[in-house]
Parts: C-alpha cells; structure tokens; sequence
C-alpha cells in the first residue's frame, strides 16, 4: 500500500463482499460488464483503475476471448484475491492513479474503466486520474465510468430523509465533496475526451433494496473512514450521534425505507 493512501472506506472482508455485492447491482442496472458500444479485438488490452476485490474484471474475464488482456490496478493490493486464483488473461499490480503512470503503461490500453470513486477526491476535482487514463489509452480508447452521485439521492421514509440530511452536514465538515459525479461529463469533455453517453437514470423499484444494503453498509464504512482521518478531540463531527443514528437506520424494515444513490454512466472516447 502507499503511504499517500487516503482511501476513507474500508478493505476489510466485510467492505470486499460489499464492493461485490454492489457488481452485482451494478449488473443488473446496467445489463453488461462492457458497453456493447466498445468493439472487442482479440488483442485488446482493458485496464480498471481503483480495481478493489477485481470483481469486474473477473466477470468480464468470462465473457471475452482469453486472448484480451485484463489488468487491474490499485493504490492497496489488500483486497486481491490470492495469485493461485488470478486467471491467466488478468494481471493485478499496485499503482497510484493521482500521479503520472510509468513509460510502459502509457498509450498501451484500448479501455480504462473506472467503477465507484466518488469518495475517492477530496478536493471534488477528478481531473488528475481523468488525465491519468488519457496517458494510459491509445487513440481512439474509451473510459467507461460508474459511480454514485450521493447529492441527488432517492430517499424515501421519514427516519431516512432526516439521517440524509445529517450525513450530508457531516459529509462538508469532513471535506467530502460529492457535487463531481453529475459533472463527470464536462470534466471528461475538459480533458479532450468525447463522451459518447452520460445517463444518471434511477435504479429500477426492483433494485432499490439492494442499493438502500450496500449504501447503509458503506456509509458505516464512510464513517469510520472520517473517524481515522480526523483528530480525537474533533467533537463538531459529532461521529457517534451519526453512527447510533446509522445503526437505527439499519434496523428499520425495508417497507419503511429506501436509500439511494443515483447511479451515473459515463462512455468517452479518445479522438483518432
């Protein structure tokens, strides 16, 4: 692992069963790992970035030619599965996608796929892995991007609309800044990239469940990430109120609650 990480959810097995659980969601929403729109080559060289437990990758592996190259990357290998149960077409290496990428990954890939960063830039500003993925495509590549705008939620059930309001004080005095996601599209645009797709279409009522899941339980995640960050004595945060609160929430039965994020697409290319 890096010792710039600042990664603020967690690698623990608990948080690893939750980033599948959300592939999963992810899946169903969307109906593909790869956008249809992206030709597959038998040579083809595809690279996810903030890779976590490769679950993408693992899924996808089983949908292309063994011949197409997988490689994934992280700042922390904490959650790679063990080397024995890599298949042979994917590679997992540790890389810091804030700084510039070594000589021999640059212009080698035809994808960069990113998946759930939204807590991932403290400053709002995704442009330095943005211009980091435009090092790595050839020309004419593609980012493919999901993620999770965590401003303009669907939350149902008073208890839930009252803790989203709470969360999201808390979310600005820990330097969360969320508002990047429904900008995706111009930052992309910014660094010279076409974008061919930006949708931020709501989860169908049939997935709402699955996402009101995995979102509590990365907002437990979220909130013992801004415990580490900050000092001890930091009391304006008012963690524990938010942690019972988030607790209680959990509790609740699911007729009574539900608690989105909305779920943002992103498909850019790289002119010829």
């Amino acid at each position: 692992m890096h010792d710039t990480d600042d990664y603020v959810l967690g690698r623990r097995i608990f948080d690893s069963v939750r980033l599948d659980a959300q592939h999963l969601l992810w899946k169903l929403h969307k109906g593909y790992e790869l956008d249809p729109r992206i030709p597959i080559t038998d040579d083809m060289k595809i690279a996810e970035l903030g890779t976590g437990t490769a679950i993408w990758l693992y899924d996808l592996a089983q949908q292309l030619p063994v011949t197409v190259q997988l490689h994934g990357f992280d700042i922390s290998d904490s959650q790679y599965p063990s080397k024995e149960q890599v298949p042979q077409n994917i590679t997992l290496g540790v890389l810091d996608s804030m700084k510039d990428p070594p000589s021999s990954l640059i212009g080698q890939y035809d994808v960069v796929h990113f998946r759930m960063w939204a807590s991932n830039f403290r400053n709002g500003d995704p442009g330095p892995v943005i211009r980091h993925a435009k090092r790595l495509l050839k020309p004419g590549g593609y980012i493919q991007w999901e993620d999770a705008d965590l401003i303009h939620q669907y939350v149902q059930g008073l208890a839930a609309k009252d803790f989203e309001e709470k969360v999201g004080n808390l979310f600005q005095k820990a330097g969360l800044d969320y508002n990047w996601v429904s900008q995706l599209s111009d930052s992309l645009q910014k660094e010279g990239f076409n974008v061919l797709e930006f949708d931020s279409a709501k989860f169908a009522p049939s997935l709402t469940q699955l996402c009101t899941n995995t979102f509590l339980l990365a907002l437990q995640e979220i909130l013992q990430g801004i415990k580490r960050r900050c000092p001890p004595n930091q009391h304006s945060l008012a963690l524990p109120t938010h942690e019972d609160a988030l607790y209680l929430l959990s509790t609740e039965h699911r007729d009574r609650i539900v608690y989105n994020w909305s779920p943002v697409t992103a498909l850019a290319q790289l002119p010829l």
